[in-house]
C-alpha cells in the first residue's frame, strides 16, 4: 500500500463527528454556556456599556481576546479564558474590568509570575538601556533635580542615569522595589507602567504625591493608532498576559491631566507638567494638548440642525446648512494644539464626512474621518477663544424632503 493510500485509509476510519474524551467534558460545558443565554435584544446591549474609569462617560463593548494574548499575539497558545474589552465614546480610554478587584498576590501569581520573562524580555536591561540613554539627552541640564523612576522593575534605570551624570535618581517598584521612597521630587519618569493598572487615575495621583508642586512626570507609554475602530483589539498593545490592562488614547491623557490639574505634553515620550518652572521641559517632550468633541446642541431652534432624533442609544441631528460653528475655548495657561473630534452616526450619502473640512480659527487643517468622527488638529499652538467651522457638501434631499448632511452625535 503507498503512503498516500494508507493516509486516505487511516482518514476514513477516523468517526466524522467523534470528539476526542478529552474535549468532552468541554463541548458540554459551552452547549450549557449557549442554552443559557438571553434572547437577542437591545437591552443585552445597553447592559454591557460600562462606565469610563477615567471621564465617566458610556463605555460600550469593544472587543473581546483570550488571556494569554500577549504582544506577541499568542506565542504560548490560548489559555481558554476569556478577557472582554471596554472603549469609552469620549475620551478613547481601552480597557478591560478583569483585574479589578484582583488583590495585590493575584497579579503576582497570575501575571507577574517566574514566565513574565518570557513575555517581555527586554524590560530586564534591553529598554533600561534604552531609557537611560534617551533620558540623559532630554533631561540635560537637569542633572542636579531629584528624580524618582516608578514601576522601576529591578531599580537599573537608576543606576545607568547615575552612571551619566544624574546621580539624585531612585526607584520605586511596588512588587519588585515595594519601600515607598520619602520626600517630594522634582521629576518622576513612568515608562510602560500605567497600562498595567487597572485603576490610571488612582496610579496617577499616587505619582503625584511624590512629586513637588512645580513638578514634571514624564511618560513612556504608547498610544492608540488612529485606525483602532478597525484593528480592535488585534492592536499588539492590548495584552492581557503582560498585563496590559488598560490603554490609552491621546485626548484619554489629556483628560487625566485636566483632573489632576495637569498640563499633558503629546511626543515621542509625554510630560505631564505641575505648575510654571518645568513648563520648558515639558516642551522638550511635544506640545500641549486640548482636546474637544463638539457635536450637535441637543434643540432644533437652531437653522443649521434639524430636530433631536435617536437610534438605539444614540441622540443625534441631521445638518441642515454647509457651515457648522462651535465657540470653544482653550484651557488656561500655555498655548496648546487643539484636536478636534465631531462624532457622527449616519451619512447622507455614501463618502459625505470624507468630504469635510475643519477650520479652527479661520485656518482650515488637515481633515480625515476616523473613529466615526470627522477629525482634525491645528498645526500651530492657540490659546484662549477657538472657533471651530465644519464645512460640509451641500445637504441633499431625501425621502422626507428635508435636505440633510451629516448626523452628528448629540455631546453631553
Amino acid at each position: 500500500m503507498s503512503n498516500s493510500s494508507a493516509r486516505r485509509e487511516a482518514r476514513t476510519n477516523v468517526p466524522r463527528h467523534a470528539a476526542p474524551p478529552q474535549d468532552a467534558a468541554r463541548t458540554l460545558r459551552i452547549r450549557d454556556q449557549l442554552a443559557g443565554l438571553p434572547r437577542l435584544g437591545q437591552s443585552n446591549a445597553t447592559a454591557a456599556i460600562s462606565a469610563c474609569k477615567v471621564c465617566g462617560a458610556a463605555a460600550p463593548f469593544f472587543d473581546v481576546v483570550d488571556f494569554n494574548k500577549c504582544a506577541n499575539f499568542y506565542p504560548f497558545g490560548p489559555s481558554g479564558v476569556s478577557v472582554s474589552y471596554f472603549r469609552c465614546d469620549n475620551c478613547g480610554f481601552l480597557f478591560t474590568p478583569l483585574c479589578d478587584d484582583w488583590s495585590h498576590g493575584d497579579f503576582q501569581r497570575l501575571i507577574y509570575n517566574d514566565d513574565y520573562v518570557l513575555l517581555d524580555p527586554e524590560y530586564l536591561a534591553v529598554r533600561p538601556h534604552q531609557m537611560a540613554e534617551r533620558m540623559a539627552r532630554q533631561l540635560q541640564g537637569f542633572e542636579d533635580a531629584r528624580i524618582l523612576d516608578y514601576g522601576a522593575g529591578q531599580g537599573l534605570f537608576a543606576e545607568l542615569m547615575a552612571q551619566r551624570g544624574f546621580p539624585r535618581v531612585e526607584s520605586y517598584d511596588p512588587f519588585s522595589i515595594p519601600s515607598r521612597p520619602t520626600g517630594q521630587f522634582d521629576i518622576v519618569t513612568c515608562f510602560e507602567v500605567i497600562e498595567h493598572s487597572p485603576s490610571p487615575m488612582q496610579t496617577l495621583t499616587d505619582m503625584l504625591a511624590f512629586l513637588n508642586d512645580q513638578g514634571c512626570i514624564v511618560l513612556g507609554e504608547a498610544l492608540q493608532p488612529p485606525d483602532i475602530d478597525r484593528v480592535r483589539c488585534n492592536w499588539w498593545y492590548v495584552a492581557p498576559r503582560n498585563g496590559h490592562v488598560s490603554t490609552f488614547a491621546d485626548r484619554t491623557l489629556v483628560a487625566l491631566a485636566d483632573r489632576c490639574g495637569l498640563v499633558f505634553h503629546r511626543g515621542e515620550q509625554h510630560a505631564f507638567v505641575r505648575g510654571s518652572h518645568f513648563a520648558e521641559l515639558g516642551e522638550r517632550f511635544g506640545n500641549p494638548l486640548a482636546c474637544f468633541r463638539p457635536g450637535a446642541p441637543g434643540e432644533s431652534r437652531f437653522h443649521e440642525w434639524h430636530a433631536v432624533e435617536t437610534t438605539r442609544t444614540i441622540r443625534f441631528q441631521w445638518t441642515a446648512t454647509d457651515a457648522l460653528r462651535w465657540h470653544l475655548t482653550s484651557p488656561p495657561g500655555p498655548a496648546r494644539l487643539i484636536q478636534v473630534m465631531v462624532p457622527f452616526t449616519h451619512e447622507s450619502e455614501a463618502g459625505f464626512a470624507a468630504r469635510c473640512q475643519i477650520e479652527i480659527n479661520g485656518c482650515a487643517e488637515p481633515t480625515t474621518v476616523r473613529e466615526s468622527c470627522v477629525f482634525a488638529e491645528s498645526t500651530e499652538p492657540m490659546r484662549g477663544a477657538v472657533t471651530v467651522t465644519l464645512r460640509t457638501p451641500p445637504p441633499s434631499a431625501h425621502g422626507d424632503r428635508r435636505s440633510i448632511g451629516l448626523a452628528i452625535d448629540v455631546v453631553g
